[in-house]
């Protein structure tokens, strides 16, 4: 009788290094995601959180020049940055990088140009009720709340896997950071697998199963969001919070 194979996890990192320019920033991360999972992503700036991301996402800043990235199987790591969205990674950037000139829903329509697509306009809308009372306005007028829905939306509208949030929070006032905060909670209870870097690292903890932390490019602690919180000391060394 044959063994039975333990299951891969659903998005797997191993020994992961980048750099940026001649700055050697990401240093063996390895970690596991499984499908469904939010994990927040943390440290001081600094740590490297950015720059992983972005490595995830196979953009060509940092160069990643060591280690190996699977979802769901498919290896990541050899791809470029439109093969990797193809097979379903969407980074939203934290400049979010709204398409000026256009409307909210040309916006939207643009990112549906290439398939695979995911969400339709009618279910985007009914998430985002204040994209569809702004479908008609120019997308980069709008409030960097409006912005950062319009950002998210649009990733939802690729047929994403994985979903990297950079600094979702940034920039905004506590209201919107709410709204924010209660979209993403949806996109939780949608399954939809995510890792999210946040300086404002307690709102990610709450929205986070896992947590991982960041010091000068290596993993510092990985477990559950909740022993971070729970921990005053890993918070003060790691986080100063």
């Amino acid at each position: 009788m044959s063994a039975v194979e333990p299951k891969k996890p659903f998005f797997s990192v191993r020994d992961i290094h980048a750099y940026y320019g001649e700055s050697y920033i990401v240093q063996g991360v390895s970690f596991d995601v499984e499908e469904g999972e939010i994990v927040a992503l943390l440290g001081r700036n600094g740590a490297g959180k950015t720059s992983t991301l972005r490595a995830l996402a196979r953009v060509d800043d940092p160069g990643l020049t060591q280690g190996e990235i699977y979802l769901n199987g498919e290896a990541i790591h050899p791809m470029k940055s439109f093969q990797a969205a193809q097979a379903g990674i969407q980074l939203v950037p934290e400049d979010r990088r709204i398409i000026g000139g256009l409307t909210v829903e040309e916006n939207l329509i643009l990112a549906q140009v290439a398939e695979p697509i995911g969400w339709d306009l009618d279910r985007i809308y009914d998430h985002f009720p204040k994209l569809r009372e702004r479908r008609n306005q120019d997308a980069i007028t709008m409030s960097g709340g409006e912005q950062q829905m319009l950002a998210v939306a649009r990733a939802l509208a690729r047929d994403v896997k994985l979903l990297l949030l950079d600094e979702p929070y940034e920039g905004l006032a506590p209201v919107i950071v709410q709204e924010i905060e209660k979209i993403l909670r949806e996109v939780k209870n949608l399954g939809i697998t995510t890792i999210i870097v946040e300086q404002n690292a307690v709102a990610a903890l709450q929205l986070a199963d896992k947590a991982l932390i960041l010091d000068m490019g290596q993993i510092a602690f990985r477990g559950t969001a909740q022993e971070v919180l729970d921990d005053r000391d890993l918070r003060h060394e790691y986080l100063a919070i």
